[in-house]
């Protein structure tokens, strides 16, 4: 009998209260679930109702719109360490055990390794190591920033790797990541999508749909049998997208189901890569 622990990402953007989806995440079979860090939620409610439907709380999601100023010895990088300080503060206080962080956000950038300024990310650390939090670097756009944060991180077990299966695709341009780090993965965004739509290989950010596995080009077989090869996880987690990205339309069926069947068929196709992972 295989049972692998299954989650997913939640945020504040639905029809109705989060609490209610957490409830109605749980009657449908997940195990876990990975909030996002937003100023005007009510996070503490959130992990309570989880923990009282027995939900793991498996990480909480740090916010990313000042994640190129984390690399600015200024004031900006000052206030975008102090976001992240206070989601982290959020983990200690409601004993969320790991912070996912992106590394860089925007599409036009000159990367300069010799040029690294990583005075706020090294305070980061030390702070998550000190009260027993585990840092997740997450790739997204503007990979270089990920490559060399895991490498100036490359000895100190604070430090893993979260694994977006979708932006491997439409932001890495499918790069083998958990060849790179799947030794040191310890968390996942599990989703799909359609690859990178401009033909001179542009990476945008509305190609990042965030679909259901197996409504995108996603080879499956492939990212099982990687997955397989990588740091055993107890909990795969899933993020996914309701909501079509502006001008797309590929989400908007889901938009259609009610949210009860929508998160029933996103366990549906959870189990079928988590069986296969567990086997």
């Amino acid at each position: 009998m295989w049972k692998q622990k299954i989650g997913i990402s939640v945020d504040n953007s639905y029809s109705i209260p989060t609490v209610d989806v957490v409830r109605i995440i749980k009657s449908v079979g997940f195990d876990a679930i990975s909030p996002v860090w937003q100023a005007n939620s009510n996070l503490s409610e959130i992990v309570n109702v989880a923990r009282q439907n027995n939900l793991i709380i498996q990480s909480l999601h740090a916010p990313y719109d000042k994640a190129a100023d984390m690399w600015n010895d200024d004031s900006t990088g000052v206030a975008a360490k102090n976001d992240l300080l206070t989601a982290l503060l959020s983990c200690v206080q409601l004993d969320i055990p790991v912070l996912v962080v992106h590394t860089w956000i925007g599409f036009e950038y000159k990367f300069d390794k010799t040029n690294l300024n990583y005075i706020y990310f090294d305070e980061i650390v030390s702070y998550a190591k000190e009260h027993n939090i585990k840092i997740a670097f997450e790739n997204t756009e503007g990979e270089e920033y990920l490559f060399a944060l895991m490498e100036h991180f490359e000895d100190n077990d604070t430090v893993g790797f979260c694994w977006d299966s979708g932006h491997e695709m439409c932001y890495n341009h499918s790069q083998d990541l958990l060849a790179k780090y799947g030794s040191r993965i310890i968390m996942t965004h599990i989703n799909d999508n359609l690859g990178i739509s401009s033909f001179d290989g542009k990476t945008f950010w509305t190609d990042d749909l965030h679909l259901l596995p197996y409504d995108g080009i996603a080879d499956w077989d492939y990212n099982i049998e990687r997955l397989k090869k990588s740091k055993h996880l107890d909990v795969l987690n899933f993020e996914l997208n309701i909501k079509s990205k502006p001008n797309r339309h590929e989400n908007d069926t889901y938009g259609e189901m009610n949210l009860e069947l929508y998160f029933a068929e996103a366990y549906k196709r959870a189990c079928r890569i988590a069986y296969r992972y567990s086997r």
